[in-house]
């Protein structure tokens, strides 16, 4: 057992590779059962069992060029999720050309072609795994193999990250760390640290050079002491990690700090003082040696506004359809509940801070209907009975596709904050006003969604710096399993 812990690491990604290569495979046989049974095609599995091997051993390859299985994490996993739709991408357009493209090309148009460098490449492969019979393959088996293949590995990777995170709460492959500092960058550090255990980290305590704080909590932990006890904070806690997250230290008591970490053979990672500049796209330049930050501009993306523009009108407008009746339904109920009107209307700051009026099911009482500080806990007293459902379902939000329709809000984006609280925002803060309002988004399907979304502010630029089609589905498909999942607790 001590053995499995110490190689922990290496165990699990021996496993994810086999894991991964089963469940390829058997995409394929299932792709291969689905096709011949709706398609009405007999075509035997005998036929298919080589080519399968094929693409199980390059999708493989595919994921291993493409980082699946180096420890790596995101927000939510989500760089994860874009890197098995490279991956699948790439092994699909891989095994397609040395399959069938480059077979066909060299057979019936270019006799040329064989004498090709990469053909002749190819060849022995065609020969070793017996695939001269590509005329009989069906390329639309093909693509419901790869189709197969990338839903159900996201679905297996999504059982394997909440897997690793148990494991982790468990003891097994987590590591002892501790945050350098007793400021706010610290204590949002240890936040994070406590809220995704699957990151591997099991926080113990801060450290500070500062002999007010000796013997005493910081933040309901200990702080285990400064750089002058790094050999006993090693040997008493067991500490694999420091993050030094003090944006006010000096440069040369940092590089103290780390050399006397190197020397103690601790793992250390610094969290640069302008942390959330790092959110941009960026690339190191040199000035006769010295580096600069160079930012890179961030393309305006004129076809997927366009077209996410349009997805909202359509969606948006399709889903007041579909819920007309169950809109109705919930009036009523609100009506008879409680004096006072059925939507609630509230002045948001939206995109490039321009105010708008949300609307929503009023889940309080008219009197208590005010630009406050939304309720947090289920028993608040201003939130009527008929409230208490609406919010626990997401119900109440429904209403808010009207103002998709109308253009104020998109279904994926930040979450729009009431004027007082955006007047008090940070320069960083009002970076979340550079993305039109959504009715849900990254902050609102994480672990963190629970706290105030402005203490939150990095799940909004992580989005709106990578903003794509592919975030929104990863989003959209959360949200649904956010819901359902909050639904089954109550």
């Amino acid at each position: 057992m001590n053995w499995l812990r110490r190689n922990f690491d290496s165990c699990y990604i021996v496993a994810q590779v086999w894991l991964d290569g089963l469940v390829i495979l058997a995409s394929c046989f299932v792709g291969h059962h689905l096709y011949v049974r709706y398609f009405d095609i007999d075509q035997s599995l005998g036929l298919y069992s080589r080519l399968f091997v094929v693409i199980t051993g390059l999708t493989l390859g595919s994921f291993w060029v493409g980082g699946l299985y180096r420890w790596r994490k995101s927000i939510l996993n989500v760089e994860e999720y874009r890197g098995i739709f490279r991956a699948v991408v790439l092994s699909f357009l891989g095994s397609s050309t040395a399959i069938f493209i480059l077979r066909e090309v060299a057979v019936e148009e270019k006799p040329w072609v064989p004498t090709h460098i990469v053909y002749r490449l190819m060849e022995p492969i065609h020969q070793l795994l017996e695939l001269d019979e590509v005329e009989r393959y069906s390329r639309v088996m093909f693509l419901i193999i790869f189709l197969l293949i990338f839903m159900v590995i996201v679905i297996e990777r999504a059982v394997s990250f909440s897997f690793l995170g148990w494991l982790h709460r468990k003891g097994f492959g987590s590591h002892n760390v501790a945050v350098y500092g007793t400021g706010p960058m610290a204590i949002g550090l240890e936040r994070k640290l406590r809220l995704f255990p699957t990151l591997g980290y099991r926080f113990v305590g801060f450290m500070s050079d500062d002999p007010a704080w000796n013997g005493r909590n910081f933040h309901g932990f200990p702080v285990v002491g400064g750089k002058d006890d790094l050999l006993l904070i090693q040997k008493h806690w067991n500490i694999h990690r420091v993050f030094i997250a003090d944006p006010e230290m000096p440069e040369d008591k940092l590089l103290d700090l780390c050399s006397l970490l190197e020397k103690e053979k601790m793992e250390y990672q610094v969290v640069p003082r302008l942390f959330h500049f790092f959110t941009r796209r960026f690339f190191i330049d040199n000035l006769d040696s010295v580096p600069l930050i160079t930012p890179v501009n961030s393309p305006a993306k004129p076809i997927y506004h366009f077209l996410k523009r349009v997805f909202d009108i359509i969606v948006s407008a399709l889903l007041l359809l579909l819920f007309s009746p169950l809109l109705l339904i919930l009036s009523v109920w609100v009506k008879r509940e409680s004096a006072g009107p059925v939507l609630f209307a509230q002045t948001r700051i939206g995109f490039h801070g321009k105010p708008f009026r949300m609307v929503k099911f009023r889940t309080m009482f008219q009197d208590q209907c005010d630009d406050q500080e939304s309720p947090v806990s289920k028993d608040d007293p201003r939130v009527t009975r008929v409230g208490k459902f609406l919010r626990s379902s997401s119900l109440d939000e429904l209403p808010q596709l009207w103002n998709v329709l109308l253009g104020d809000m998109s279904l994926v984006g930040p979450r729009p904050e009431m004027p007082f609280i955006v007047d008090a925002y940070s320069a960083v803060n009002r970076l979340r006003l550079d993305a039109k309002p959504g009715i849900t988004g990254l902050w609102q399907v994480s672990a963190a969604r629970n706290a105030p979304i402005h203490e939150n502010v990095d799940y909004d630029l992580y989005y709106i710096e990578n903003q794509s089609f592919f975030l929104d589905a990863v989003i959209c498909v959360l949200t649904v399993f956010a819901v359902i999942r909050v639904r089954s607790t109550h």
